[in-house]
């Protein structure tokens, strides 16, 4: 009688160790993709850190598909792990999960914003524009000023076309101040004193006008400063979409909130799972 005891023991013992062991399995596969999912979100975090910082369009634009791929793997993770929560389904291990998805969510979110800015490089492209045709066209219009006042001798037309020289170089510093700023109202002034040195520059090339004949110099001043207008416009226009600026401060800030929520919530389900099966059986 005894021994039959001891027997049929076993044979339970056995016969539960082989209906935990899928449990235990599918625990381990659980916590695995938890695994991956963080390393995952890791990878895009990284990459969208780099399309942020990127000097070039192509590389915004490379490392902006890194961060939209790893987040397409991290979807594709969550719905294998939320396939296995509901075979063996634990109170805790799905209201972890359903947390994780909220802060995915918002995560995701940001990064749509995100990555949108870090691509379009409005600053950078104003920068660009500035550095490269903007001091080329500078040149253009202080050399042409230079050739006008090689041909002439009175006082008032060479300080006039002095000045306009020294304002159309400070119009350029200040465009480069404009370019990285963040605050609107900031802009708005620098704009002004733009705006003011511009008005400068049209009067005292009209003040010349009458006492320099035509010549190819002349002709060449006003076109050069026509371009440069051109130029400063689209220069200002790029800069007020400041997404370099704001992408920069979202990846900062928002940004790093939003991803310190979610890797606090894939722990909070780390650890729900790593207790389940001793938590339920």
């Amino acid at each position: 009688m005894i021994r039959s005891i001891a027997v049929l023991s076993v044979v339970l013992a056995w016969g539960a160790g082989c209906s935990r062991e899928p449990v235990l399995l599918r625990q381990v596969k659980k916590v695995g993709i938890v695994n991956n999912i963080q390393q995952q979100l890791v990878e895009s975090v990284d990459a969208e850190k780099s399309a942020v910082l990127a000097v070039t369009d192509e590389e915004s634009k490379e490392f902006a598909e890194q961060s939209r791929r790893s987040a397409a793997k991290i979807d594709e993770l969550r719905a294998s792990l939320a396939e296995l929560i509901e075979i063996d389904p634990v109170r805790d291990e799905g209201e972890k999960l359903a947390v994780f998805d909220e802060k995915w969510k918002e995560l995701k979110s940001i990064d749509a914003r995100l990555l949108e800015l870090a691509v379009a490089n409005t600053n950078l492209k104003a920068s660009r524009l500035l550095a490269r045709e903007g001091s080329a066209t500078l040149d253009r219009f202080t050399t042409a000023v230079d050739a006008m006042m090689a041909t002439s001798t009175d006082v008032a037309t060479l300080r006039a076309l002095a000045t306009a020289a020294t304002a159309v170089a400070r119009i350029q510093s200040l465009l480069f101040v404009h370019i990285p700023e963040a605050s609107d109202a900031e802009m708005t002034s620098l704009e002004v004193r733009i705006g003011t040195l511009s008005e400068t520059v049209d009067a005292r090339l009209r003040d010349v006008g009458p006492s320099l004949p035509a010549s190819a110099a002349k002709a060449d001043a006003t076109q050069a400063w026509a371009d440069y207008q051109r130029i400063s416009a689209e220069v200002i226009r790029l800069s007020r979409l400041n997404t370099n600026v704001i992408s920069f401060d979202v990846s900062t800030h928002e940004k790093r909130t939003a991803t310190r929520a979610c890797l606090d919530a894939l722990a909070d389900l780390r650890s729900a799972i790593q207790g389940g099966p001793n938590a339920t059986r």
